[in-house]
């Protein structure tokens, strides 16, 4: 790899991370390259006039050990654990803020850590929805890909575009082969590059790489900043129907609606929206 060509980021925010993540992470291994993107969700699969998300997200990437999640959140968890007055003044000003579709909260809209290889073998999300901390543990699926012949460049590097059908979304990613790892936003992996940009076949989920920075000082394991709150250990399936359940109840639509990103709700249970989450092969009962 031609390291020269890397983008370092110089975000303030990423030096804070990084000095706030090495007291807070355990099963660590050191990081060998982290990748910045931007994360765009639409509210609506059919009409994304009605709006969307754009948070940054941040990959980190070990030897043998990745982790993907929200810079924000990441930011403002990290901060709950040292200093939870400021948490709390930037969790009444995420509530006051101006209402909009695509407004922004300072904690971000992409709440859950996703650890690749954590344990051995294994996939492990970890998030908060419905006033509680949820997590579980998956054997690691890897995407199964087609390898096109289109280029495109991203970031200077040249990359080659790949197609899969994985967990019920068709994807289009463009991955450097001149970056020699097999790693990828979300839970994209296994082409023979990293992967800088992708997206679904309606764009309803668009990760788009922003900068890299190699061998940041930093560690690659679970971060811990959450803990002593606990979490509730379910199935994948069972995460998701959860989620599911609580996107679609009323205490759902009362948040949103009170963010501004939803209409005022009856107390009749709403009807399923043309949204869903990046992977769509779980249970969909409320």
């Amino acid at each position: 790899m031609n390291m020269k060509r890397l983008i370092y980021t110089t975000m303030v925010i990423s030096i804070a991370l990084t000095a706030f993540a090495n007291d807070y992470v355990k099963d660590a291994e050191p990081a060998i390259l982290e990748v910045h993107y931007d994360r765009t969700e639409y509210h609506d699969s059919t009409d994304h006039d009605k709006g969307h998300f754009k948070d940054p997200v941040m990959l980190r990437i070990g030897k043998d050990k990745s982790v993907f999640c929200g810079v924000k959140r990441l930011w403002q968890d990290s901060i709950m654990r040292c200093d939870p007055a400021t948490f709390w003044a930037m969790d009444r000003a995420r509530i006051m803020s101006e209402k909009g579709v695509t407004k922004q909260l300072p904690c971000g809209h992409y709440w859950s850590y996703i650890y690749k290889n954590i344990p051995e073998e294994k996939v492990t999300e970890r998030c908060y929805f419905d006033m509680e901390q949820w997590q579980y543990s998956e054997d690691w699926e890897k995407p199964v890909w087609e390898i096109g012949d289109s280029t495109k460049v991203v970031l200077g590097y040249e990359c080659v575009k790949a197609t899969t059908n994985y967990r019920g979304r068709t994807w289009t990613a463009w991955f450097a082969p001149e970056i020699p790892v097999q790693e990828g936003p979300w839970k994209l992996c296994g082409l023979p590059g990293l992967i800088l940009e992708a997206h679904d076949a309606n764009s309803d989920y668009i990760f788009e790489a922003t900068g890299l920075m190699q061998n940041p000082n930093a560690e690659v394991g679970i971060f811990t900043y959450d803990d002593k709150r606990g979490y509730s250990t379910v199935t994948r399936d069972k995460f998701f129907n959860n989620w599911w359940k609580y996107k679609h109840s009323n205490f759902a639509a009362k948040i949103q609606a009170a963010y501004g990103v939803g209409p005022a709700q009856t107390n009749e249970k709403r009807k399923p929206v043309m949204y869903d989450k990046e992977e769509r092969n779980y249970p969909h009962d409320l």
